[in-house]
């Protein structure tokens, strides 16, 4: 695609990086090689934004089995390739998988034989049987990571960064409405600071009606309802000692994610402190209540020249996240795809922090999996330890 529109993006350090923090201010040398396996939405959602940050990335290639996908991929200046064994011979940094579990599976298995790094599509596999086997694959080498982005869209990591800060005490409730299946897990499993912890799972999923959403590419023709699925969970996660237990609340609706009636929704609770969506409450030194608010901080409104950009959210004056790609102009969603890319090329070119590890990522499927038992069998569900959560990554 042409560079005439595409604005300069210089390589910036993580958010949140400090004076004399060298792993924080990372910064790449040079584009990292990505190279691209799949032709469908995901893919090019990948795509756009690595044609938005040329500094930053650079698709050495999309392997893509249609014939019609890669004449248009073509003619968009993209090197289009019929499989991944091409793809992996160009000399990539790493590799983006958007193919669907199924297909997954093989894809990664090319990769670790090419001794090639994965960064695949959530969820990273259908069913407990093949995380289990994949990640006997890491075990032995294979590196493979998650594109989890949710986590990374700028008012959630404001939120959990809230969270994690020690601002609201220990996290010990969130309610969290924002993302379906294992995308609302990782957010919950994140903000309660539970790792692989095994919890105890109630769920119910419920019919119901509501106005339509637009779709990915127009508004709703009529307002007649749809059905939809309207889903919660409970999950509790033991406490040890003096601990207490710590309750996650999932909920989703089918139509949420670009409705105009069902808004999304995160609360945190800790015993010192409250996060609602954007509001703050914690009680000052004097024992007089504070309400501080996370204010977003962006270019391009009435009478700005800037551009259109995010620069992140601040909550009293302080950074509570930043975006590193301004003036890109991307939407949220894109700057959690860019995020992820980043620390992917961060984790490949110097050994900085995995991005979101196969682990992790299992897990989240693991206990999706599980809320719909609790659900379809009206029953509690007790989640156990599973492998990848004792086996060490293996990059």
């Amino acid at each position: 695609m042409s560079s005439l529109f595409t604005t300069p993006v210089p390589r910036r350090p993580r958010a949140g990086a400090a004076a004399g923090d060298e792993a924080a201010a990372w910064v790449p040398d040079r584009p990292a090689r990505v190279g691209v396996v799949g032709s469908g939405f995901r893919a090019r959602a990948f795509l756009r934004v690595m044609d938005a940050l040329p500094a930053w990335f650079e698709c050495v290639g999309v392997a893509a089995r249609n014939a019609a996908d890669r004449e248009l991929l073509s003619g968009h200046g993209f090197r289009a390739v019929e499989t991944a064994g091409e793809l992996l011979a160009a000399g990539c940094d790493f590799v983006v998988d958007t193919l669907p579990p199924s297909a997954s599976v093989s894809i990664i298995g090319q990769a670790a034989d090419a001794v090639v790094p994965v960064l695949t599509e959530t969820p990273a596999a259908a069913n407990v049987a093949v995380l289990s086997a994949l990640a006997d694959r890491v075990a032995i080498g294979a590196c493979v990571h998650v594109a989890e982005q949710y986590h990374l869209e700028p008012l959630v990591a404001a939120q959990l960064a809230v969270a994690a800060s020690g601002r609201l005490g220990r996290v010990t409730d969130a309610h969290v409405n924002l993302a379906h299946d294992y995308h609302g897990i990782s957010v919950l499993r994140r903000a309660l600071a539970v790792g692989f912890e095994p919890p105890v799972i109630t769920a119910r999923r419920d019919a119901r009606r509501v106005a339509p959403s637009p779709s990915r590419y127009d508004d709703p023709a009529e307002q007649t309802p749809v059905e939809t699925i309207h889903a919660m969970a409970w999950l509790e996660f033991p406490g040890g000692g003096d601990a207490g237990s710590r309750l996650g609340v999932y909920e989703f609706d089918d139509v949420q994610y670009r409705s105009w009636v069902r808004s999304p929704s995160l609360v945190l609770r800790g015993e010192a402190g409250e996060v609602r969506d954007d509001a703050v409450r914690t009680v000052a030194p004097d024992g007089q209540p504070v309400l501080s608010r996370l204010e977003r901080m962006a270019a391009g409104g009435a009478g700005s020249h800037e551009g259109l950009f995010l620069r992140g959210y601040r909550l009293d004056g302080e950074w509570a996240s930043a975006s590193r790609f301004r003036p890109a102009r991307l939407a949220d969603e894109e700057l959690s795809i860019a995020e992820q890319l980043a620390q992917m090329a961060e984790h490949v070119l110097s050994g900085g922090p995995a991005p979101y590890s196969f682990a992790e990522g299992a897990q989240d499927q693991y206990l999706q999996l599980l809320v719909r038992e609790a659900a379809e069998t009206g029953q509690s569900v007790r989640a156990a330890e599973q492998r990848w959560a004792v086996t060490p990554p293996s990059c």
